[in-house]
């Protein structure tokens, strides 16, 4: 008996300790907003014009419902869903080092559309993976209802949407989320195009130039005497 009271007590002691610890700013403010952009991105993957129904579905003396018909991408229904795996993508970040001001901040390993990412100075391995999902799940638990009530609302950015949960309802970041510089795969395959079709122009000009030369008489007798007069 008493080592099982003893057990128990040693149990309630990490716990405790556990609980009460300090969360790592820099850890938790990256988390959240990784979860952030994770939770934009996917309702921008639903298709705008598929809605659900909310509202009462008790019928009032009248014999009428107040029901309504919302985005389904914004609804509780699919947000609540999203928040059950939204933490799975943890494992797609590792975390970035700035070598001039030794800021750190998470970035994603892996491309979503083809976008240009940039992987220099970068820490991945398995303990971060674990450390980012568990803050990830640690934040959803304590605002969940923030969170759904959030992304129920079209209009704000992805900056806004960070700032407002993780500086002003959680208090994790003390600075404003900073806009990511990204190469849009749309961009680049017009910027290829591009130069491509430079190239093309180049070459279609300097196959006429060589037509030109070959079939004007004049253009061959002019070169022929600068070429004796050079001699």
């Amino acid at each position: 008996m008493l080592v099982n009271f003893g057990l128990v007590l040693t149990v309630f002691a990490a716990k405790f300790a556990f609980c009460s610890g300090k969360r790592d700013p820099v850890h938790y403010c990256g988390a959240c907003h990784v979860l952030v952009d994770e939770i934009d991105y996917a309702i921008k993957q639903i298709d705008p014009r598929k809605t659900i129904q909310v509202g009462s579905f008790r019928v009032d003396p009248k014999g009428d419902q107040k029901t309504w018909e919302v985005p389904y991408a914004r609804s509780e229904t699919y947000l609540t869903e999203l928040l059950e795996s939204v933490c799975e993508y943890m494992n797609q970040y590792a975390q970035s080092t700035d070598p001039k001001t030794q800021k750190k901040t998470y970035v994603r390993t892996s491309s979503r559309k083809g976008e240009t990412l940039s992987l220099s100075n970068i820490s991945m391995n398995q303990e971060i993976s674990k450390a980012l999902r568990f803050a990830c799940e640690s934040i959803i638990e304590d605002f969940e209802d923030d969170i759904v009530k959030l992304f129920s609302k079209e209009g704000p950015t992805l900056q806004e949407l960070q700032n407002s949960l993780c500086m002003d309802t959680a208090e994790l970041c003390s600075e404003p989320a900073q806009v990511k510089e990204q190469v849009e795969p749309d961009e680049m395959e017009i910027k290829e195009e591009a130069a491509e079709t430079g190239e093309e122009e180049a070459t279609d000009t300097q196959e006429e130039d060589a037509a030109d030369i070959q079939n004007d008489p004049e253009i061959h007798k002019n070169g022929a005497t600068e070429t004796h007069e050079d001699l």
